[in-house]
């Protein structure tokens, strides 16, 4: 479900909702021992979050299905901590959220073993990462009770060490990645067209241009740049293809107005009709970006008895 509390959480998926891009980046931030068990190919994107709405402004996460080498199903868990310094207590929050996902695969009637969920953390915050990935290094130095504490590891992405990821060969993966490490940079603006340097070679791809469009929205969200002044970096650094380039962010940027709009109206009318709707159902309608089923979505909030009805069939359209 899409975050609309944060610029940088909303980029991030927006990202990383790309399937092609997730599976390039959990390839390089994954060990290879790990995914030679994992296919990584085809990973499926859910629209479940599961952090406490008072941490969305520091956190944002998302959860991932892939398929064992065995081809029994697992999950990736990313947590993104976009602010603040290191968090002590990552392991536990990650404990946490872990356990709903567990919770959640039970009361879809899983039998059987648990599914192995594997935790990863993308960090950018104040200062360079300092806090154990361990979980058990929470409970001090025990090592003799051992056996009555918990225990598993987070693979960490520490965006102040980008240079250690090898983003490069995947030019809008890379892109993302630096926008997000540098954003706040006082040199920003500067680097700006050397970030957006690698997408010249894919400017023919319409998933660029829809890149660029949230990238555009993103520096508008993030830093006092606005459009006009990314249309200026744009045009420059495309050239003679720079003004067209720009003019197809545009109608994308548009299109994302359009429905926001048309988002916006079946809140209302639910607002209207059953006055207090759940956060879930809110979220989930902020991430649809189909106008199609969000027309759907309107007839249904008109003609549904409560609801209950309404969100039965939400979700059998986010499926």
């Amino acid at each position: 479900m899409h975050d609309q509390s944060n610029t940088h959480g909303t980029f991030l998926r927006q990202l990383l909702s790309h399937q092609p891009t997730a599976s390039a980046f959990f390839k390089i931030v994954i060990p290879k021992k790990i995914q030679k068990y994992l296919d990584l190919s085809a990973l499926e994107i859910s629209k479940d979050q599961f952090i406490d709405s008072e941490l969305k402004q520091q956190l944002s996460d998302m959860l991932f299905r892939v398929y064992r080498k065995d081809f029994i199903p697992a999950y990736i868990y990313l947590l993104f901590q976009h602010k603040g310094n290191p968090e002590p207590l990552m392991s536990y929050l990650l404990f946490r959220y872990m356990e709903r996902i567990w919770e959640q695969t039970i009361h879809q009637g899983l039998t059987g073993h648990l599914p192995m969920i594997i935790p990863v953390v993308i960090y950018n915050g104040s200062t360079p990462w300092s806090v154990s990935t361990e979980f058990s290094k929470l409970f001090g130095s025990w090592q003799e009770h051992m056996s009555f504490f918990p225990d598993f590891q987070y693979i960490m992405c520490d965006l102040s060490q980008i240079t250690a990821f090898n983003f490069s060969d995947t030019p809008i993966l890379s892109t993302g990645m630096h926008l997000l490490h540098a954003i706040h940079d006082n040199n920003f603006e500067d680097q700006l067209p050397h970030f957006l340097n690698p997408l010249k070679k894919l400017l023919d791809s319409e998933y660029t241009k829809r890149f660029l469009s949230y990238v555009i929205t993103f520096l508008c969200g993030a830093t006092k740049m606005k459009e006009n002044d990314v249309a200026s970096v744009i045009d420059e650094l495309f050239s003679k293809t720079g003004n067209d380039i720009f003019y197809h962010v545009q109608e994308q940027l548009f299109f994302k107005g359009v429905i926001h709009q048309a988002q916006e109206g079946v809140l209302d009318v639910l607002t209207v009709r059953f006055e207090t709707i759940p956060s879930k159902i809110v979220e989930s309608i902020q991430a649809i970006e189909e106008i199609d089923i969000i027309k759907i979505l309107h007839k249904q909030s008109v003609t549904s008895s409560d609801l209950d009805e309404f969100e039965e069939v939400l979700d059998m359209m986010l499926f």
